[in-house]
Order: structure tokens, then C-alpha cells, then sequence
């Protein structure tokens, strides 16, 4: 589950008053929930790692229901249909919509190459990070497939071959997808559905080719409740301002911050909130997280009455750490998949047991060739330079393994946009929710060192995703002031974003300008300064084994 990341939604394109659940209050304000198609062999998994990774790679986490319509959760086979109908409508069909989903960085892999050994295989499902439920009830007669977003579309990514080329059809859970554009595929969602609006016939009909399963009692849903709800708070949002008071990012970074203030209600009528809430981050990989004393960026978020930034040895990683930190990361699906504090709350074993399965994590090996001579010589280079924010790898039969994170937390001379956009307000606004007995939030006002496992696998790099290369990073080569990301292959020389002659991207690429607010490239290079350009390229190597 993404720590730092959110999609924001399409800011309350639809609302349904038509539905109920099962408490008298859901009754009145009709509430109507759905569970996930892929879930249904959970009750048969027997191993808790194998439970935990069907809940991130298929759960919903209370995020198919009604109130997540409200800003991220959408009528999927009405939004689907409208985005093919929008950008092929002369192939109205599942393999058209794939390919589109696939522009903005979503998978669909026919293999999940690191999926739990012991677990049964996993369900089979079209896009990955798109979780699917049906909900409905008899009075009135309603029926109606809800879609949001799940841990696994920022947290998924393709396997890369030897020479750095992705392969979007085999994935490996808890990298973090480079590709995953949720300011394109918003801004995107949101012009498709202006335009079905325009021709809400050939809208439906669209729906039944592309759905033939869709159900008719879901085909009057839309026809008779959904559609006019959605022109209605179609016609109150401005086509020039879009529909969110804020950008979501770019490829591969997110901006989670502006998302929860949207789910509290800080950026109504705030016309200076899109140049100010660029509190952009670079969606992290998930190995050794665990390793952690605080989570976000800035480590807003520790568990109560904990020393928010402390020291962790492998006898800290215990069950209680693992679960304390699980019940932080439920309030992720705040902004990520738009619930209500209360959802985010009951949400909590279920993401313990999601747990199960992160602090497994491992990044994939390795793909390129590395000069052990050169390693060697990079890890006493790491030692002197690097072990004492980043934290102590020790050698095992498997590589480098973290021994001991020192959680450490400071001003490293990076973009101080995200730790200044966490203020106050929203500080108060979590410290208040209901999961005040879970999450202790502060406002830092620095940025949280995290370990490094995985760091090849993690282009472009700093915490906004400023720099392409690990060879920018460490002054190897400039850092460029405009690059591409999205869609991209590894260079494993350099260690970064690469676009090789006659390579065809698989996902739309989208260029960073390091000039804009959020975006700035500086800083944490004071760290490299008494290093050689040998010594540089030493660590480099070595961090290639991480």
C-alpha cells in the first residue's frame, strides 16, 4: 500500500442517494457497498502471507461503497466505456480498454513473479490496481459495479530483462510503478465522461459492448440514476480548472497530502490551492519498510506514545511494531481510495494481514551485470557514507540485508515543498479522526531517510522523483532540468530512467520540469562532496545490490 501516495479522485462526480446497507443510519443516507470480485478464494488461503498478498493485490479495504464515490471510487463500466468511446470508438472492446489503461501506467500481467510460493495462484483480473465489486438491493431495484483504486497500481511493476527493458506482462509486487500517471488518467476520465454526456445513448450502447455481462437491472441504474447525477455535478465543475483543485502528480510520483485535504475539506473554494499543494512524492518500494519508525516522507505518522524517529535492530522487527505500523497505513485509503476515517478504522485487520505479506518483500535481482571488484570497494564507500542515515547492510547468502535502520530525520538541502504543505490543519484533522488511538501525526518539517533495499529498482530518485539516474544523483552526471519518465526502460549502467533508440514506451511518457514548484532537483549532494569520481562509481555498484 502506497505510503505517500493518492489519486485524489474526480472530486464527487457521483453521488448515489439511491441505496441502502444495513444500519439505520446507511439506510436514511443510502449507502450502498460492494465486495471485490477477485477475493473470493481469500476464506480458502490457508497461509497468512498468502492472505496478506491477495489483499494487497485485490483488496478493497471498504473502499467499493457510495461515500468513495463521493471523490475517487466511479460507476466503472460507465467510465470505462466512456474512456474507449472517447479514444477508440471503433473498437469498443476489452482489449481496446486495456491498451488505454495501459497509457497511464496500469498492468495487466499475465504473471505475478513474486507471488507468496506456498499461496494458490493468484485470481486472474484485467487491470491491475483496479478493484471491482457489485453492489445493488431489491427496493428500489439497483445494480451497479463500483471501481477504485487499490494498493497494487502504485505498488506493482514490471519485471526487467537483462537489459533493462521492462516487461509489463510479468510484475513484482511492492516496487513501485514508474509509470502509474493519475493526473492523466483524471484529467482524462473526466473528458470522457463530458463528452458521453453529449451522447448519453451511444454511452449505454457502448456500455453493453463492451460489458456484455452487465446485467439490465445495472443498465436502468445507469440510464435512470447514475447519468443524471453525474451531469448535475458535471455542470458545477469549470472544464478550464478541471476536476480537482490540484495537480495528482506525474509518472510515478503522487500527491497524497493535497488528496487527504481534499478528503477533509481544506481546499474547497481555495482558488491559490493548485499553484500551492505541489507537495509531490515518488512512490516508494515497499521492502524493509518495515525497518521504519514513522511513515510518509517526513514521517508525519508514528504510532502513539513512540519516539516518532528512533533507532531499529532486527529484535525491534516484532509482531507489535509490524501491526502498530499496519494501523497507521489504514489511514492510506483516506486519500488513496477515498473512505471515511471510520471505514479506514474497521479497515485495520485487514491491513495487518496485508502487512504479512509487505515485510516479505523483496526487490527482484539484480538484471545487469556488476563488477564485484568494484562493489566491494563501494560497500566500504557505503559504510563511511551512507550507513549512517540510510542504514547497516550486512552480507547474507542473499545479498546485502539490513541489520539496523537508524530512522534518521533531516534537512538535506532537497525541495522543502512536501514537508512544508503537511501543516497544521491537516495535522489536527488526522489527530482527530477515528483512528487518533492508531496515529500519532506531527508536522516535521523534514524529510525521513529510507532504507535503500530496492534502490535500483526505484528510478528516478529524491524524494519528489527530481532525479533520473543514480548516476545524476550522485554527481556522476548532471542533473538534467527537463527528463522523461513513464513507460521507460532501465539503463543498469547509470542506474535510471532511459529511453533507448527504437524503444516503444508502454505507458505515455510525461516530461518533469525541475523548475516548477514541488519539483526542484538540489540538495543531498553535500553527502557525495569528499568522494571521488571513483569512489562514486564504486558506490554506485554497490548500490546496485541492494
Amino acid at each position: 500500500m502506497r505510503s505517500p501516495a493518492a489519486i485524489g479522485g474526480l472530486v464527487g462526480l457521483v453521488v448515489l442517494a439511491l441505496t441502502a446497507c444495513q444500519s439505520a443510519q446507511d439506510l436514511v443516507r443510502g449507502r450502498m457497498t460492494a465486495e471485490p470480485d477477485a477475493l473470493d478464494q481469500l476464506a480458502l488461503e490457508r497461509t497468512l502471507e498468502g492472505r496478506g498478498a491477495l489483499l494487497f493485490a485485490f483488496g478493497d479495504f471498504g473502499g467499493l461503497d457510495t461515500d468513495a464515490m463521493e471523490t475517487v471510487a466511479v460507476p466503472w463500466r460507465l467510465t470505462s466505456a466512456a474512456l474507449v468511446l472517447a479514444h477508440a470508438p471503433q473498437d469498443v472492446s476489452p482489449a481496446s480498454l486495456n491498451r488505454i489503461m495501459a497509457r497511464y501506467g496500469f498492468l495487466h500481467p499475465a504473471e505475478i513473479a513474486n507471488w507468496p510460493a506456498d499461496a494458490a495462484p493468484p485470481p486472474s483480473v484485467g487491470t491491475l490496481g483496479v478493484t471491482l465489486g457489485v453492489g445493488g438491493r431489491s427496493l428500489p431495484p439497483v445494480e451497479l459495479q463500483i471501481g477504485n483504486i487499490g494498493c497494487a497500481a502504485c505498488h506493482a511493476a514490471p519485471v526487467y530483462d537483462g537489459e533493462g527493458r521492462p516487461q509489463p506482462d510479468r510484475i513484482w509486487l511492492g516496487a513501485p510503478n514508474p509509470s502509474l500517471d493519475l493526473e492523466a488518467y483524471t484529467g482524462d476520465l473526466f473528458a470522457a465522461l463530458q463528452a458521453g454526456l453529449e451522447q448519453p445513448d451511444a454511452l449505454i450502447a457502448a456500455t453493453r459492448r463492451l460489458h456484455p455481462d452487465m446485467s439490465e437491472r445495472e443498465v436502468r441504474t445507469l440510464r435512470d440514476f447514475v447519468l443524471p447525477r453525474v451531469r448535475a455535478r458535471m455542470a458545477r465543475i469549470d472544464p478550464a480548472a478541471g476536476p480537482l483543485p490540484f495537480s495528482n502528480g506525474l509518472p510515478g510520483a503522487t500527491n497524497g497530502v493535497a488528496a487527504l485535504k481534499l478528503q477533509h475539506g481544506l481546499l474547497a473554494d481555495d482558488p491559490d490551492a493548485r499553484a500551492r499543494e505541489t507537495g509531490f512524492t515518488s512512490i516508494p518500494h515497499l521492502a524493509d519498510r518495515n525497518w521504519r519508525s514513522a511513515l510518509l516522507w517526513d514521517g508525519a505518522y508514528a504510532p502513539p506514545g513512540q519516539a516518532r524517529f528512533r533507532p531499529m535492530t532486527r529484535d525491534d522487527l516484532t509482531d507489535d511494531h509490524r501491526d502498530a505500523l499496519a494501523a497507521i497505513t489504514a489511514y492510506f485509503t483516506v486519500p488513496s481510495m477515498g473512505v471515511s476515517g471510520r471505514q479506514a478504522h474497521a479497515s485495520i485487520p485487514d491491513v495487518q494481514a496485508t502487512w504479512r505479506f509487505v515485510e516479505t518483500v523483496r526487490p527482484q535481482p539484480f538484471p545487469g551485470r556488476i563488477d564485484a571488484a568494484r562493489a566491494a570497494r563501494g560497500q566500504a564507500v557505503y559504510a563511511r557514507s551512507c550507513a549512517s542515515c540510510h542504514g547497516t547492510y550486512q552480507e547474507s547468502a542473499d545479498g546485502p540485508r539490513l541489520s539496523g535502520f537508524p530512522n534518521w530525520a533531516g534537512d538535506v538541502g532537497t525541495d522543502p515543498v512536501r514537508a512544508q504543505v503537511m501543516d497544521r490543519t491537516l495535522v489536527d484533522q488526522v489527530n482527530a479522526s477515528p483512528l487518533r488511538r492508531s496515529i500519532s501525526a506531527a508536522r516535521t518539517g523534514v524529510y525521513a531517510a529510507p532504507p535503500l533495499t530496492g534502490l535500483w529498482q526505484s528510478a528516478p530518485y529524491l524524494h519528489n522523483g527530481s532525479a533520473p539516474s543514480l548516476a545524476a544523483l550522485l554527481g556522476l552526471e548532471p542533473r538534467p532540468a527537463r527528463f522523461r519518465v513513464g513507460g521507460h526502460a532501465l539503463d543498469l549502467e547509470r542506474v535510471g530512467v532511459a529511453y533507448p533508440e527504437g524503444y516503444q514506451p508502454y505507458s505515455e511518457p510525461a516530461w518533469v520540469d525541475t523548475g516548477q514548484r514541488g519539483l526542484g532537483a538540489g540538495g543531498h549532494d553535500a553527502e557525495f562532496a569528499d568522494l571521488s569520481r571513483e569512489q562514486r562509481l564504486d558506490l554506485l555498484e554497490y548500490l546496485k545490490r541492494l
